[in-house]
């Protein structure tokens, strides 16, 4: 029977458990790559410390693997929307249904409050361009209408061959930060797999060479579901 349901629907116990896994899961894969790309960046400044400037390509390629990797994180986490897989809004139904599931589960403290706060800050900050951006641009380089209009027949696109370290090393700290607040909810994640399931589990690698690609055939199959086909 072919399910083309664009909403999760809970069904039992087992659901539960499902999801949450799977949440678990995909959040281990994501914070290890992006672990390895904050260790990479450490590792570029400490063997550059004269260096004031980084290739501008390079660090291109370093600021987009890492803003990829925070904006999926920051979705899997904090996503309120309704067809959307997000631990939050999950943590939410799971609590609700604490007593027709029969388990017992802790309210979320106020350090885990804040996190999944700042989760669902970041993520619909990073999905949208908010206009804040044009309106601080404007002001610090002081564009009032006089000189936008003596500007109007020409638009100048900045490239540059360099940026300064320092953008590597706020880079860098941001991943601390943002890694650490990660690390807040994935505990709590696990804790509440445990009061899912009535017993502590372990988190086990499986290793493979080559991972097929026809396991791409689910979520080609999700793609046509969210198209209506």
């Amino acid at each position: 029977m072919i399910n083309n349901s664009k909403i999760f629907k809970f069904n039992d116990l087992a659901d539960y458990i499902f999801y949450l896994s799977e949440i678990i899961i995909d959040l281990i894969q994501k914070k290890e790559r992006l672990e390895k790309c904050r260790n990479n960046i450490s590792e570029i400044i400490r063997l550059n410390p004269s260096s004031n400037c980084i290739d501008s390509v390079f660090y291109d390629s370093i600021s987009d693997r890492a803003n990829r990797l925070i904006q999926y994180i920051s979705n899997l986490i904090g996503d309120e929307s309704k067809k959307a897989v997000s631990y939050k809004k999950f943590r939410k139904l799971l609590y609700k249904q604490r007593t027709l599931l029969e388990i017992t589960i802790d309210d979320l403290s106020s350090e885990e409050k804040q996190s999944l706060g700042e989760f669902n800050t970041l993520r619909n900050w990073s999905l949208h361009i908010p206009e804040s951006i044009f309106i601080q641009k404007k002001d610090f380089f002081k564009m009032d209408s006089k000189f936008i209009m003596s500007e109007q027949c020409t638009i100048t696109v900045p490239t540059y061959d360099n940026f300064e370290l320092e953008f590597l090393i706020k880079m860098k700290d941001e991943l601390n930060d943002f890694l650490s607040e990660t690390d807040i909810i994935f505990e709590r994640m696990k804790k509440d797999y445990s009061a899912l399931i009535g017993k502590p589990f372990t988190i086990k690698y499986e290793s493979n060479i080559v991972k097929p690609y026809f396991f791409m055939e689910a979520v080609e199959k999700s793609w046509n579901v969210q198209k209506g086909k």
